[in-house]
């Protein structure tokens, strides 16, 4: 990318998160009861302003996005209709906390903040995968450990409603170079796929091989195997429209593959750092 492009983007993902940002305030707002109805007006108004400008940064987001995917039609008809459905969750959130009517009534008020965590939500789910497709437009590919990139994005507990609990079978070293922030958004769409398909205890394996690339995969776990090495609890987003296929592009863009066994359900990850036609041959067994 250019270094223009490259301000476009980093302008476009700030005032994205600016707009979330002012969600989430607005729902704190929402929940203090020490908080007024004058004072819930004024940061409604803000709120509403806010859902206009975040619409309007998707939509910049989305171009850019769909440039930067140039010939890969289905990667920019994913990313289309991702987009699409993330302004239209912004339109319905700006609708909710549109609702005419005084906010000292306390019904009306626990009606408000109900809608704005539903719509809310639904909107961060959305507005997390355009982001995976940011994060894939423009990787920094850095030599990484595998396991230091799961547990800095995994490893605080309880930030989600619903999660799944994610076996860690892979061991140090386990080198990568790869985006952290891509790796990190594939193997959570992986592990939510696999607790949507029933998984009740997925795992996460590693094979490693001599050219330097590995193949992580997410699925059920072996019949009669031990206790993981260690587990991480992985959010589980509402259902986005086109996820796999959204997750695939990224993947693609940034030179990984993710596959889905139709069968399993489970998830793989390629990440290949090496020569693309290299030959390449198993360094150790699955861990």
């Amino acid at each position: 990318m250019t270094p223009a492009s490259q301000s476009a983007l980093s302008i476009a993902r700030g005032a994205v998160r600016e707009g979330l940002a002012a969600l989430d305030g607005f729902g704190e707002l929402l929940g203090s009861r020490r908080v007024g109805p004058k004072a819930l007006e004024r940061a409604r108004a803000d709120l509403g302003e806010a859902c206009a400008s975040l619409g309007t940064a998707i939509c910049s987001l989305a171009s850019i996005i769909d440039e930067a995917f140039g010939e890969d039609e289905a990667a920019r008809a994913s990313t289309s209709g991702l987009c699409a459905h993330a302004i239209e969750r912004a339109r319905v959130l700006s609708a909710a906390v549109d609702v005419k009517g005084p906010l000292g009534d306390a019904r009306r008020r626990l009606a408000l903040e109900a809608a704005v965590k539903r719509h809310g939500t639904e909107l961060k789910d959305a507005v997390a995968l355009c982001d995976l497709l940011a994060a894939a437009v423009a990787p920094a590919p850095t030599e990484l450990d595998l396991l230091d990139v799961l547990e800095q994005r995994f490893g605080v507990s309880g930030r989600a409603e619903t999660s799944v609990h994610l076996g860690i079978d892979a061991i140090r070293p386990a080198p990568l170079v790869a985006d952290r922030h891509l790796f990190g958004g594939l193997v959570e769409v992986a592990a939510a796929h696999a607790a949507k398909r029933g998984m009740a205890s997925p795992r996460l394996g590693v094979v490693k091989w001599k050219d330097g690339s590995l193949l992580v995969r997410i699925g059920p776990s072996p019949r009669g195997s031990a206790a993981p090495r260690a587990t991480l609890e992985i959010p589980v987003r509402g259902d986005v429209p086109g996820t796999l296929e959204v997750a695939k592009a990224a993947a693609r863009r940034a030179g990984m593959k993710l596959e889905i066994d139709a069968a399993t359900g489970a998830v793989t990850i390629s990440v290949e750092p090496g020569p693309p036609h290299a030959k390449a041959e198993r360094d150790d067994a699955p861990r």
